[in-house]
């Protein structure tokens, strides 16, 4: 790969590359991904649908701010805006919102396949999966635990990396 690259395409090698195909193509590089930058987008495009299933797949999403009544710009300012993505001006905020420069620098940290879950952290994660994005407000009316039991739940699922917390005291599951 280092030496001459690759083909990763859902398409057989007979299939020319069509303008339709391009979104199929922007699924797979966002799943593939770590992060995903945008540089300069419009409003729609090909960036945009790639920061859309980043966002999906719980990727960082970095745009690079632009001048506001620049149309080439319009799509990575309200990714900001909309804070599906992390404002970007130097290649350092990429390592500081990764935790890059972080005690696990220059280590792989390899996820578990299969997870062992006590029985609460199995209610939690199957609400999560049913009800994407809850508050925590929400998860303690549906799973009958205590507010310190829960927060104690909580926090043992996003060290086994199932869990992500979000703004406004929200969780997604990591799927």
């Amino acid at each position: 790969m280092m030496e001459n690259g690759g083909l990763l395409t859902e398409f057989t090698s007979q299939v020319m590359p069509e303008r339709e195909h391009f979104p199929l193509r922007n699924r797979i590089i966002a799943g593939l991904c770590d992060a995903l930058v945008v540089i300069e987008t419009a409003e729609k495009g090909g960036s945009m649908i790639s920061a859309f299933y980043a966002n999906e797949y719980n990727r960082d999403v970095f745009a690079v701010p632009g001048r506001i009544r620049d149309p080439a710009a319009r799509g990575c300012n309200n990714l900001i805006k909309s804070h599906r993505a992390a404002l970007l001006s130097e290649p350092a905020d990429i390592g500081y919102v990764m935790r890059w420069d972080g005690p696990l620098k220059g280590k792989g940290l390899q996820r578990q396949l299969f997870v062992e879950l006590d029985p609460e952290e199995e209610i939690v994660v199957n609400l999560l999966r049913e009800n994407p994005e809850c508050g925590i407000d929400f998860l303690l009316c549906r799973c009958g635990m205590a507010g310190s039991m829960l927060a104690a739940v909580l926090l043992n699922l996003e060290f086994k990396g199932v869990v992500r917390a979000l703004p406004g005291k929200r969780y997604a599951w990591t799927g």
